[in-house]
């Protein structure tokens, strides 16, 4: 078991240090009168979660009061409230005096997972490659400065998130960062060359024949050791990082003992059901007898789920008192305007729609009024949202993520159960679509026309599409429509990268091998016919003068379908 820094000392300290009073205050918060509690104990906390929202900040669907807490972002130990965003996965030590009142955190902290070059983007399948390491990106990612459509390979990213089941990150936050040149990223060691002077942290070498260590020699390196590694110079051919810095990130929990409550959020891995163990953020958990369960079944806990875990240290070990799941996706999403709200039973209602939200929604507001400290309590009648839901046991929609913008900036993207469907159009998610005569239908693994998607919905009524469009008026008038596979199929179908093969295909990067009318791309072979609509630099090309300017190193973004689940059809390619 693993600990971050020893913030529970910290917070031990800072509680120590409160218990003569404090006359600092936080925005709509007062610190009560001494002896409120009655008792005057108090309890430690430790966190590590995403933030959600502000005011002061909300870290796993708890507020904590921040006016005193020391904030650290980075390689900048001084930072403030300001410098943190929604999005970020941060550790937390709090304190609380048992009142009722907020916890009081004491000490903040967040490093970035990883930061580097994108080298490859799947945007269909939600995969992005950056150093060597895979990062999976969905509709709950907040995206910062860039979006799932206009990054590029080439751009600097820093990721915020989980590690996923499979060794990867989860994004719950990216941020394009071109101005820094340098790269960073945590992993564990293997393949440890000490003659070399090498290791790797899943597909990427690293070489530190020159680096500088933290908190750790070289001759502390060995497989299995968790570091963080920091260097700028690096070879996308060879997939080596010359570092700089690298940092030991595998401290013990010298302090669990000391801390009342252990609240850490991720996604499991390591599930042992014989055992009763299971690992979120390199933490194992316990279940025990007593362990509770909320939005699901014990039967739910596997790899792969998204958890919030509060937990006891016992000396030996963390006992998981209770699991709380997550919904890792949205399975809806709309955008419109604010017609009623309800503060009582925490709804408002859009485009004929009550949503409800709970203590993991987060929170954004993008509009003109920019309220950094935007929750639900600021919702309007007449404000603009966009919305990403899901369908609870309760049978509730219930909103993971709330962002507030202009009418202006309505996306045209929609998703969910379609109803109503004729040729010329339906109804998703409350909006009224309208289908056009160059609106383009995608099936699991097949174009389709009109007659043909209106058909499946004589047989089967619940299907789940996403659509992209543009707005006449309240009317989204659709691009592309998608059938959406199922969760199962998912699973089925995924290969070892994790990209689905199967339906659309859309996604950025270098030409790996050209072998006649065949080209790889990070593994994936693409296959031109002559209704490939080909570009080279935004110019239009013929098949034969994209291939006589195509060569290994090449960036191509294409767009395509899946055939056979073995090979890419190339529909619209860029060179």
């Amino acid at each position: 078991m693993r600990f971050s820094k020893s913030l529970i000392a910290l917070a031990l300290s800072t509680t120590l240090a409160a218990c003569g009073g404090s006359d600092s205050s936080d925005d709509n918060v007062s610190n009560p009168p001494p002896g409120d509690d009655n008792s005057g104990s108090s309890t430690t906390v430790y966190t590590e979660g995403v933030i959600t929202g502000f005011g002061s900040v909300y870290v796993n669907g708890q507020r904590y009061r921040s006016e005193n807490a020391n904030i650290a972002t980075g390689n900048n130990p001084a930072a403030t409230e300001g410098d943190l965003k929604v999005g970020m996965v941060v550790s937390l030590a709090a304190s609380s005096s048992n009142n009722g009142e907020d916890p009081e955190a004491t000490d903040i902290r967040y490093e970035e997972h990883l930061q580097g070059p994108v080298s490859f983007i799947d945007r269909e399948a939600g995969i992005i490659e950056v150093l060597g390491q895979q990062v999976v990106f969905n509709d709950l990612t907040e995206f910062d400065e860039t979006d799932a459509d206009t990054l590029a390979v080439g751009d600097i990213i820093e990721v915020s998130g989980y590690i996923d089941d499979n060794g990867d990150f989860y994004a719950t936050r990216i941020e394009l960062e071109n101005d820094e040149t340098e790269m960073k990223l945590k992993g564990t060691v293997s393949a440890l060359d000490t003659t070399a002077q090498t290791f790797m942290l899943n597909e990427l070498t690293i070489d530190y024949s020159s680096a500088e260590f933290d908190d750790m020699t070289a001759d502390d390196l060995e497989d299995g050791l968790y570091v963080k590694v920091e260097g700028e110079a690096f070879d996308a051919e060879t997939q080596t990082l010359v570092a700089t810095e690298i940092e030991n990130k595998d401290r013990e929990f010298d302090d669990i003992d000391d801390a009342d409550e252990v609240k850490i959020a991720g996604i499991v891995s390591g599930y042992d059901e014989t055992a009763g163990t299971f690992e979120v953020n390199r933490y194992t958990f316990t279940v025990t007898d007593d362990t509770e369960f909320e939005d699901g079944p014990a039967s739910r806990l596997t790899n792969g789920v998204r958890v919030k875990v509060e937990a006891e240290y016992d000396g030996e070990q963390l006992n998981a008192k209770e699991v709380e799941f997550i919904a890792k996706e949205a399975r809806q999403k709309t955008e419109g305007q604010v017609t009623a709200v309800d503060a009582d039973a925490q709804t408002f209602v859009v485009n004929d729609i009550t949503f409800v939200v709970d203590e993991d929604t987060s929170y954004l507001d993008t509009s003109g009024q920019g309220a950094r400290q935007f929750n639900f309590d600021g919702i309007a009648v007449n404000d603009w949202l966009k919305v990403l839901a899901v369908v609870n046991d309760d049978g509730e929609y219930l909103a993971l993520k709330i962002k507030r913008a202009e009418e202006d900036d309505r996306e045209g993207e929609v998703k969910g159960i379609a109803s109503d469907v004729t040729v010329d159009g339906m109804t998703v998610a409350g909006i009224s679509v309208a289908f056009a005569d160059n609106t383009e239908f995608e099936g699991d693994d097949e174009e389709l026309t009109v007659e043909e998607f209106v058909a499946l919905f004589s047989a089967e009524t619940d299907i789940e599409v996403e659509v992209e469009g543009d707005y006449d008026g309240d009317v989204l008038v659709a691009r592309e429509v998608e059938i959406e596979a199922d969760d199962e199929d998912d699973e089925d179908e995924d290969d070892d990268n994790g990209a689905d093969k199967r339906g659309k295909a859309e996604f950025e990067g270098s030409v790996e091998s050209i072998d006649g009318d065949s080209v790889i791309v990070n593994g994936h072979e693409l296959r031109f016919t002559s209704n490939s609509e080909l570009e080279i630099d935004g110019e239009s090309a013929t098949l034969e003068e994209f291939f006589a300017a195509l060569e290994v190193g090449s960036i191509i973004e294409i767009e395509g379908v899946w055939r056979e689940q073995t090979y890419i059809e190339v529909q619209e390619a860029e060179l």
